[in-house]
């Protein structure tokens, strides 16, 4: 099925503005296989990131109903095609009845955010559509829609509906369930930071995610943390689409975290949560506009505030999360430094967690080493001769000395 030149996604196409800030960036992790209906979500997030934008730079009330115009457009056309794809295969399941359902909710609830420009803030009226197309972007299109068409997937190859059914929520389970939560719980905590929109909790997906943890809780230690691992790195590209310029940091800055921890001699076990935590230390990023990120001169003074908060929001992002080992500190704290002198609260000395001193020390090799806009490769020895430099005042010796050995006698060399 395709699309004609005339259909709304064309419209929206044609009045599309390249917006500041991407609040949720679309990638491969939501696209559902079927190539009319993905389209059509990747307007939904065009219209997303096209708020977002108005609220960050400034707006109107008119810019505004153009937002919502697209919201109707989007609903009239998307549905329609969507239920097409769907009705013939699902008739009257339940599946079918409640996905309907759903569709038949979506403009009232704008129609009801856009009445409140008459009583309420325009900033305000912004807040609740942008909290209403997220949750309506994970729940319904990054769960239930892909659902719906792994369930086709499944009739296709020549399972009866029910059979396709219980397969399709099968593959959604676990990892995938997991996944979904996290996604929610990291953007609904980047709106809520970088634009001040989402100010309420809710209460029923903290439920959720509190259900998730307990029954991965439940698995051996092996299976969660396989799991886990997964969840991690797809939150780490998710950074990486952002800043492709720094693809591959936060891996390697995870080796060399793991390695220093295992150099340490540190349990397995503690190693382990080093590694994960490295793995996305910088998850705060996700909160910086990308202009920012990829700037190839030097910062003002209000973007390097910007930039200093990505702990904060790090932590923020990941807090919620129950895993066995403390994550989101360490990811809070990879910035600070032994002598008070770090950020975000110049922490000192034993107040660090060990796995952030680790991570920090692998940061400043990691970065260092690397190319990025602003500046060539400085090379691994001009890192090393920064720790050393630095040792007891910025650094913990004995990680600075671990890291050492490691690349010097033992020739640690990162993996592609």
């Amino acid at each position: 099925m395709t699309v004609s030149n005339d259909s709304p996604t064309n419209q929206i196409q044609a009045h599309t503005e390249k917006y500041q800030f991407e609040v949720f960036p679309w990638n491969d992790n939501f696209a559902t296989g079927i190539a009319l209906v993905d389209e059509q979500h990747q307007q939904l997030v065009h219209l997303i990131n096209k708020l977002a934008s108005h609220l960050s730079h400034g707006s109107s009330n008119i810019q505004m109903a153009e937002v919502f115009g697209e919201l109707v457009a989007y609903a009239d056309y998307h549905f329609k095609a969507e239920e097409q794809i769907w009705q013939p295969r699902f008739q009257n399941d339940p599946w079918y009845t409640a996905h309907k359902r759903a569709h038949d909710s979506f403009l009232p609830k704008a129609q009801e955010i856009q009445n409140k420009l008459t009583d309420a803030s325009y900033e305000k009226v912004l807040e609740e559509t942008l909290k209403f197309l997220v949750n309506w972007l994970v729940f319904h299109i990054l769960d239930n829609d892909r659902r719906m068409a792994k369930t086709l997937r499944a009739l296709d190859e020549g399972l009866g509906l029910q059979a396709a059914k219980a397969r399709a929520d099968e593959e959604m389970t676990g990892i995938m369930q997991t996944f979904v939560e996290t996604v929610l719980s990291m953007y609904e905590n980047l709106t809520s930071r970088s634009l001040e929109l989402i100010r309420e909790k809710n209460e029923r997906l903290k439920t959720e995610r509190a259900l998730v943890v307990s029954q991965m809780q439940k698995q051996s230690m092996d299976k969660l943390l396989q799991s886990m691992k997964k969840t991690i790195e797809a939150m780490a590209s998710t950074v990486e689409i952002r800043a492709p310029y720094t693809a591959g940091h936060q891996r390697r800055v995870a080796q060399l975290a793991e390695a220093i921890a295992q150099e340490l001699g540190l349990p397995e076990d503690e190693a382990q949560g080093i590694y994960l935590a490295a793995s996305v230390h910088d998850i705060g990023d996700i909160q910086i506009p990308a202009e920012i990120l990829t700037r190839p001169g030097s910062l003002n003074s209000i973007e390097r505030e910007i930039v200093q908060n990505h702990p904060q929001a790090g932590y923020d992002i990941l807090k919620g999360i129950d895993f066995p080992w403390p994550i989101a500190e360490m990811i809070y704290q990879h910035h600070e430094r032994l002598d008070g002198s770090g950020y975000p609260k110049g922490l000192l000395g034993d107040q660090i967690l060990l796995g952030a001193k680790v991570i920090a020390v692998s940061d400043v090799v990691e970065a260092m080493s690397s190319h990025r806009p602003y500046r060539a490769s400085l090379g691994v020895e001009a890192a090393l001769a920064e720790l050393e430099a630095h040792k007891g005042r910025l650094y913990e010796p004995a990680v600075v000395d671990a890291c050492i050995s490691l690349i010097r006698e033992k020739k640690f060399a990162f993996q592609a």
